[in-house]
């Protein structure tokens, strides 16, 4: 019993002396100092900060240009200090510039030791001060090589390996300061990449990445930055604004964390953004494990930046429309499939039909989805063009193309430097005024690229944009900015390009990417207007970036890893951002830059937000932007808000109607719209002319029936094949209307099963009494029942076509007769069935032939007739119904059944039938031949007798039987005096 007490207090033992700390903090609690003082414990805050040392020693350009504190007598590029209003671009005078003024001032921060940023700012309602940054010295003595130096902030060295070697530098810093991180001062080579980054500080290894086109591109090399974006700027504001306020909020400080930011500028350019990328991970000590996520506000197509960031497997938020699907990407901003959605409504709304599609590399995956929803929707996409290059040669190409097409709408899915080159295609072609109805993605650069602002006055064609409809409260948001980007801590060059780029002058000589080209030099005061500097710009899209990745941080801490002292994202579970970035889909919150609550799409990932249709106008020398309508990201709906025929500034009209019903395109339209259209029976219940044919057919049975029952009574020879014939008449009369049906199961079924039936009930009773009269045998039983027996065979013929045929009742048919839904087989479905009829064709040509052969008999003439209708009935439509459109074919059909059942009707009363020549008293006396009358004269005493023997004969054999010799023996005298037969005695 001792023992195991014994054991299980060793096991308690081990078990408290385990840790589960991670290393950092394991390391922040063994460096920690045995005294406790106010130094102390300043170091031992320094010590958990790792990125307390951050420092760039800035390029000899930056050093002309110091702006710790803005002078007050002048302009800031004019002075080594100098201060600036709040809103007001415009330096009061200071006697003593090393000292902030008392009135409101702005202190604008240059490129430094990022440590102190943000600086401490005490604001009021009337002024604000902010407290100048200490100033570091450089250590660019301890480096041999004369490079530009960074202090960067991570523990790890400049290489990415996982058991790197530490630096003699390292090695240094760490005897000098027990309590701190290994601070690794690492070597750049390139000036390029601290032009490029912008860190913002973070007290864990905590970063967002950001991709922000700072610069546009230059359009020559793709690769040299050209002119400064004022609207990346402006959306960079908006987020370091996004990043201070989530780390201000309780959200974060309750768990003891802040996010920083690393700020890449990609000029707009795949090469440059992929350097820079490269440089950053690998020639500094910032490693993958340092990021939690990226925001990429850079729309450019930038397939080997995509293929890194792929690579380096970490969440993206997107603040553009996204166009290619990628994994773990999600976006503030619906896909394209939204836009094109929104298109397709827009295009229906206004009753246009065709449409061509012009389109870059950027958008060759949502063309496809655009080619899909239009044919769904029954829109023709006439001409879809893939400009492969932004060349003139190229453009000019593609407009000539356009010219030959018909439709008048094109969708210019294009990037900026396409676009621009388009627009000059456009002019050298000289196409007329309004000639096209472009539609497009609206850009923020349209209203402030040089490029753009040069190429407006010379477009003449119809333009409408596609944007997110802008929130209530940006307006808000942007006065707000306007008073937070002059305190922003942006690299010299930077900010001496927005201000050139602003106010449309040049600061000075120097080559600040194209910045000097502006003739007019820079005015000492200035006042900044967002709204007018960047008139188009939108911040909610990055700010809501900001603060979903913000929300999706907290949220993740709270469930993987609660109540640890969190360093990295990695320190909690090996492979976070797969469940990070579920956070960031499951993020739901209130925000003033949406005017609904921030959800993500779970299907998509990304934001359904409604998206503003504008019609776009160049105006006095400004784009103006009238609202057309609004579309519903959830229902699809288009609401129209204001009239498509309203004059532009050029006296045309816009008209957003497009058709083209030559192309090949609205025929393959047209099929799919007919394909999508599926005949049912209920339709045809409905449809006006069917229902007037069938009450025509009903008659015609009727009609049938009729005479039917009046031959019948009136005819005494062959009578009840008679009215079999007149039976299927009547039912050939009934079949008529399947055929004028719209194809579906069961009109398919009648023409395939009642036709053939109809025709044979119809032929086989003629067929076997022209036998019978051949044979000179009289009627029988046994004749209806031959008869029936040829039906019955039809029947079974007819049943085994219909059930061996094609598993489908009907079949989508287009070729030169038409495009329709028609019975199977399709194109041949009336020869089959005609064929099916075969033996009734065979037993129409043995009773033509029969009573060719008996023509002497009184009913071999109608027999005949009648033989020869169906021969011609047959033949006509097998060889006609070929060569007949699909739409009168069945009409054809319908119609010649009905003519075929009238005509036979009157063919059956005509011939020298025995029923013709009975007197209507039962037969009589029939006034034949006037000689044998002057023979054989009875007086009315003998008149009298013989009609007493005749009723008498029904009631008395003998009498019957004596009339009938007597009867006998005056035939006989008939026939031999004159040669034929007098008069003839009904028989009893």
């Amino acid at each position: 019993m001792i023992r195991l007490v014994f054991l299980f207090l060793l096991v308690v033992l081990s078990v408290e002396l385990l840790d589960f700390r991670s290393n950092n903090y394991r390391q922040i609690i063994n460096n920690a100092l045995p005294t406790i003082d106010p130094q102390m414990i300043s170091q031992a805050q320094a010590a958990i900060n790792p990125y307390t040392d951050i420092f760039v020693n800035p390029p000899n350009s930056f050093v002309d240009f110091p702006m710790a504190n803005i002078a007050s007598s002048g302009a800031f590029w004019q002075q080594p200090q100098s201060t600036v209003s709040q809103v007001a671009w415009n330096p009061p005078v200071s006697t003593n510039p090393s000292s902030s003024p008392a009135a409101s001032t702005i202190s604008f921060q240059s490129y430094q030791n990022p440590s102190t940023f943000p600086s401490t700012t005490t604001a009021s309602t009337t002024t604000s001060t902010t407290t100048m940054p200490p100033t570091y010295q450089t250590t660019t003595k301890s480096v041999k090589k004369n490079t530009e130096t960074l202090w960067t902030t991570s523990k790890s060295p400049m290489k990415l390996s996982k058991n790197p070697k530490p630096s003699k530098l390292n090695q240094k810093s760490s005897k000098s300061s027990a309590t701190s991180f290994d601070s690794a001062q690492l070597s750049v080579l390139s000036h390029r990449l601290l032009n490029d980054v912008l860190i913002i500080p973070s007290s864990r290894r905590l970063y967002i990445l950001a991709i922000i086109p700072i610069h546009q591109s230059s359009g020559q090399q793709n690769f040299e930055c050209g002119e400064i974006d004022v609207n990346a700027i402006v959306r960079m504001a908006a987020f370091l604004e996004a990043q201070k306020t989530i780390n201000e909020s309780n959200l974060l400080k309750e768990i003891g964390v802040d996010i920083g930011a690393i700020i890449v500028d990609s000029c707009s350019t795949d090469l440059r953004s992929v350097a820079d990328l490269y440089e950053l991970l690998s020639g500094t000590n910032i490693q993958k494990s340092d990021l939690i996520a990226i925001i990429r506000d850079d729309s450019t197509f930038m397939p080997n930046t995509e293929q890194i960031i792929r690579q380096l497997n970490l969440p993206v938020v997107n603040t553009f429309f996204t166009t290619r699907s990628a994994v773990q990407t999600s976006g503030t901003l619906p896909s394209m499939f939204l836009p094109i959605q929104s298109i397709i409504s827009a295009l229906r709304h206004y009753q246009s039909t065709c449409v061509n599609i012009i389109f870059d590399e950027k958008y060759s995956e949502s063309v496809s989805e655009f080619q899909q929803v239009a044919l769904t929707e029954g829109i023709c996409v006439e001409v879809a063009i893939h400009v492969k290059n932004a060349s003139s040669t190229v453009s000019e190409m593609v407009v000539r193309r356009l010219l030959l097409s018909e439709a008048r709408i094109v969708v210019a899915l294009l990037s900026e430097d396409t676009w621009i080159q388009m627009t000059k295609a456009l002019r050298s072609e000289m196409v007329i005024a309004g000639r096209f109805v472009f539609i497009s993605m609206q850009d923020q650069r349209w209203t402030t690229s040089r490029k753009f602002i040069e190429s407006w006055p010379t477009f003449e064609q119809h333009l409408i944009s596609i944007t997110p409809k802008t929130p209530i409260n940006h307006e808000e948001e942007i006065k707000k900015l306007t008073e937070n980007i002059p305190k922003l801590s942006l690299p010299n060059l930077w900010l001496k390009q927005f201000w050139s780029s602003a106010f449309k002058c040049h600061v000075d000589n120097e080559d600040m990417g194209g910045s000097n080209s502006f003739s007019r030099e820079c005015a000492t005061t200035q006042s900044l207007n967002i709204s007018q500097v960047a008139p188009d710009v939108d911040v909610a899209s990055i700010s809501l970036a900001t603060h979903a990745i913000g929300i999706a941080f907290r949220s993740f801490v709270d469930r993987v890893c609660p109540g640890a002292l969190v360093i990295s994202l990695s320190d909690c579970v090996n492979d976070p951002f797969v469940g990070f970035h579920q956070s960031i889909l499951d993020s739901d919150f209130v925000h003033h830059l949406s005017d609904i609550p921030v959800s993500f799409n779970y299907s998509t990932g990304f934001r359904d937000i409604s998206l503003r249709i504008n019609r776009v106008q160049f105006v006095e020398d400004r784009l103006q932007f009238s609202e057309l309508g609004i579309v519903d990201p959830i229902q699809f709906t288009y609401q129209d808000s204001s009239d498509t025929a309203t004059p532009s500034a050029r006296g045309s009209y816009l008209l957003m109607s497009s058709t083209c019903p030559k192309s090949t395109c609205a025929k393959e339209l047209a099929k799919s719209t007919i394909k999508q259209q599926l005949p049912s029976i209920v339709k045809a219940l409905t449809d006006l002319e069917i229902m007037i044919f069938t009450i025509f057919s009903v008659l015609s049975a009727l009609t049938c029936l009729m005479c039917m029952y009046l031959k019948v009574i009136s005819v005494s020879e062959y009578r009840n094949l008679t009215a079999v014939t007149f039976l299927g008449l009547a039912f050939l009369s009934i079949s008529a209307p399947a055929f004028i049906i719209p194809p579906n199961s069961i009109s398919c079924s009648l023409r395939k099963l009642l036709f053939p039936i109809a025709i044979s009930i119809t032929i086989a009773p003629v067929f076997v009494k022209t036998v019978l009269i051949w044979k000179s045998i009289g009627s029988s039983s046994s004749s209806v029942l031959i008869a029936f027996c040829i039906v019955l065979i039809q029947t079974v013929i007819s049943t085994e076509w219909l059930l061996l045929a094609s598993d489908s009742a009907t079949e989508f048919v287009s070729t030169l007769h038409g495009t329709m839904w028609r019975c199977s087989p399709g194109d041949s479905s009336e020869e089959m069935i005609l064929l099916s009829c075969s033996l009734i064709a065979l037993l129409s040509l043995l009773s033509f032939i029969f009573a060719l052969a008996t023509l002497k008999h009184s009913q071999s003439l109608q027999h005949l007739m009648i033989s020869i209708l169906a021969i011609l009935f047959e033949t006509a439509l097998y060889v006609s119904l070929p060569l007949i459109p699909y739409k009168t074919r069945d009409t054809v059909m319908a119609t010649t059944i009905l003519i075929f059942a009238f005509v036979a009707l009157l063919l059956s009363h005509t011939g020298k039938s025995s029923a013709k020549k009975e007197s209507e008293c039962g037969g009589t006396l029939q006034k034949t031949n006037e000689n044998w009358l002057q023979h054989v004269v009875q007086s009315p005493q003998d008149q009298m007798t013989l009609v007493k023997n005749y009723h008498t004969a029904s009631t008395h054999a003998q009498s019957t039987m004596q009339f009938e010799k007597r009867s006998e023996d005056t035939l006989r005298r008939n026939t031999s005096l004159y040669g034929t037969e007098g008069y003839e005695l009904p028989t009893p």
